[in-house]
């Protein structure tokens, strides 16, 4: 099992999700196991309109995760391969290429980011696609072309995409030649709305979510700055660190305490020889991807590049600029493949160098091998079982309620293996989710403006009064911790119930389904004071919008039974006296669609966080479900596409369309 940084505390929990609910035959649109809920197929990197994503189904549990990205590593090489073949590259040479590439240490490095990874291998294939049809343009090209693009934006990493479409169009530019520079333009634009079409479901509903996110504002500098690329980190392309698969400690492989993005970019002495080689005999086709990796590495030195700063605060959506190393990677692993090409060209008649080449590609791969399989942290088979963890035989039960965890991370730690090993033991940050652990914060990849808020409710408290009654506004049952400040706690010892060393009981919670008697009208400018008031706290009252505009009492109601049959739906046998509001704690977010009866009813936001939906008199089964808003608009124009590539590829649509397209 590997469990190196984003692949323990996001990844794995993510893919194991995503996993059990294709299992069951449903498509996850929602997480009920992290920040009190969560849009879960919204989030890009979940991949679950990935078709590669089918993979995890192939084998139990998270070893489909290996699968998977062995699966990755096996199609970056294919593309890498046929990528070079396009451009006229001999077989051992292209070999080279796709050695490179895929066993490089930038890809390698990146199997903790398995979205980022997943586009990486793509890349390749969108590039030779577009090779192939700006050589020999035709339909059946161009749809290639379409294909790789859509199937790369489905695989979850928008910044990889975004690179790729900069290679394609220097790479169009070049290829076009003369007084033809943009002649390009309308094929690949085409290509790129058909791809884009084409992942509708997953864009409409990114959109959305992105559209709650703190993303909006904007990032910080310190936040578009991190991790940026040091010049210190491109002597790994030809000295690797001293990594091994087993652990290592930081202070003894990265001076200063620094670990980079990417722990490695180790192509090894050969590669690069081969790629200093292509350079001094093939100058004209070399120096396109010299300029590729140079542009790599100045976007890549974000922080530490003043002149590359503008354009990423001008942008202030993406972070991590080191990850632009891609770009060198992708130009190095080319010149390699020239170089070996050159080499064989030149001495096809001297049996003696032909073999000195074959040798050196040889023992160029096993040199990556050897280095680069060391860059991935490997732990016991069973590491994502949790049955050893005492805590989940409280957190992993159905009326078990919600989490709060606050990590203690230990400065002193250096070894990586104890590190990961103190998250696994806290439950941190949602790695419980295996065990059925429900947590009111979590991990996600575009963090919602209202899960930030809950963040900045709790983290900053100390165990005391008005940290608790946060805890029970948001329906919290349980601490897990191992900070200090509140394994001193006095207050906590006093006020909760001692479980284990790290977890606290600090009381039942509101039931999940309740009808508040008094519903207060009142908007979210409410919330500081709502959040410490016991009647509203005990579910005695709640705050939302009322049908009259006014504060409402004497409501009454109760829920006669409930199921939640999948973690998109909730049902409900509810009766009511007079009117009332039905409050179910699960996190509001839009695409929330209640039926009442059989008919549909309006959602409001009830205190808040959660979701409520007003009723008369009388007995009434409610049922909640969650579809993203314009996802069966996005599913009829994919298939509308994905028809209408078929027909252009099988050469089966009308002769005046085909005539428009011999003009583009």
């Amino acid at each position: 099992a590997l469990y190196f940084r984003d692949l323990q505390v996001f990844f794995i929990p993510l893919k194991q999700f995503l996993a059990d609910s294709l299992a069951r035959g449903e498509l996850p649109f929602w997480n009920p196991g992290v920040s009190l809920g969560t849009p879960y197929f919204a989030e890009m990197q979940t991949g679950v309109l990935y078709p590669a994503s089918w993979l995890l189904l192939l084998t139990d549990g998270t070893h489909g995760i290996g699968l998977l990205l062995a699966f990755h590593l096996l199609l970056a090489a294919a593309g890498a391969y046929g990528l070079a073949r396009s451009m006229g590259l001999a077989p051992p040479a292209a070999l080279a290429s796709a050695s490179v590439f895929s066993l490089g240490g930038c890809m390698l490095s990146s199997v903790n980011m398995i979205n980022f990874m997943q586009a990486l291998a793509w890349l390749p294939w969108v590039l030779w696609a577009f090779e192939r049809d700006a050589r020999a343009p035709g339909p059946r090209s161009w749809v290639l072309a379409a294909l790789a693009v859509g199937l790369q934006t489905l695989a979850g990493a928008p910044d990889v995409s975004i690179m790729t479409g900069l290679v394609v169009a220097a790479r169009q530019v070049m290829l076009a030649g003369g007084g033809q520079r943009l002649a390009w333009l309308p094929r690949v634009a085409a290509a790129y709305l058909a791809a884009l079409l084409l992942a509708s479901p997953q864009l409409f509903a990114t959109y959305e979510l992105y559209g709650q996110s703190v993303r909006t504002a904007g990032l910080s500098a310190a936040e578009i700055q991190s991790y940026s690329l040091r010049f210190g980190e491109l002597w790994s392309l030809i000295r690797p660190p001293a990594l091994s698969r087993e652990d290592w400690r930081v202070s003894e492989v990265y001076s200063g305490g620094y670990v980079p993005l990417f722990l490695s970019l180790y192509i090894g002495g050969i590669a690069a020889a081969f790629a200093l080689y292509a350079l001094w005999a093939r100058r004209g086709p070399a120096l396109f991807w010299l300029a590729l990796g140079g542009l790599g590495v100045f976007l890549a030195l974000g922080g530490n590049n003043p002149a590359a700063m503008w354009v990423y605060e001008a942008i202030a959506v993406f972070r991590y600029p080191e990850k632009y190393v891609v770009l060198l990677h992708v130009g190095l692993a080319l010149l390699v493949g020239l170089g070996v090409d050159t080499w064989l060209r030149k001495y096809a008649r001297r049996p003696r160098w032909l073999l000195a080449a074959v040798l050196a590609v040889a023992v160029m791969v096993l040199d990556l091998v050897g280095f680069n399989g060391e860059i991935n942290l490997e732990a016991p088979a069973d590491y994502y079982q949790l049955d050893d963890i005492a805590e989940t035989r409280w957190l992993g039960r159905a009326d078990a309620g919600f989490v709060y965890t606050r990590p203690y991370y230990r400065d002193q730690a250096d070894s990586v293996r104890e590190v990961y090993a103190e998250y696994r033991r806290q439950l941190s940050p949602h790695i419980g989710t295996l065990a059925g652990v429900r947590y009111v914060q979590g991990t996600e990849g575009l963090v919602i403006r209202d899960h930030a808020l809950i963040s900045g409710l709790l983290d900053e408290l100390p165990p005391n009064g008005r940290f608790l009654q946060h805890l029970a506004f948001l329906n919290v049952r349980y601490i897990m911790t191992d900070a200090p400040l509140f394994q001193r706690s006095r207050w906590l010892k006093q006020s909760a119930r001692q479980l284990t060393p790290l977890l606290w009981d600090v009381g039942q919670p509101r039931p999940m389904l309740y009808f508040p008697p008094v519903v207060l009208n009142r908007g979210s400018d409410y919330l500081q004071i709502a959040s410490e008031d016991r009647a509203i706290i005990v579910g005695q009252s709640a705050f939302a919008a009322t049908p009259s505009g006014n504060d409402e009492s004497g409501l009454r109601g109760r829920v006669l039974s409930s199921e939640r049959p999948s973690p998109k739906r909730m049902l409900a046998r509810v009766e009511v006296e007079g009117r009332g509001l039905l409050v179910w704690n699960e996190s509001y977010y839009p695409g929330w669609r209640a039926r009442v009866d059989g008919k549909s009813r309006p959602v409001v936001r009830a205190n808040h966080f959660f979701n409520g939906v007003w009723l008369e008199a009388g007995e009434h089964d409610v049922e909640f479900e969650f579809v993203p808003n314009n996802f069966y608009l996005g599913l009829g124009l994919s298939a509308l596409v994905l028809l209408l590539l078929l027909m252009v590829y099988l050469n089966r649509w009308p002769r005046a369309a085909k005539k428009r397209w011999e003009r583009l």
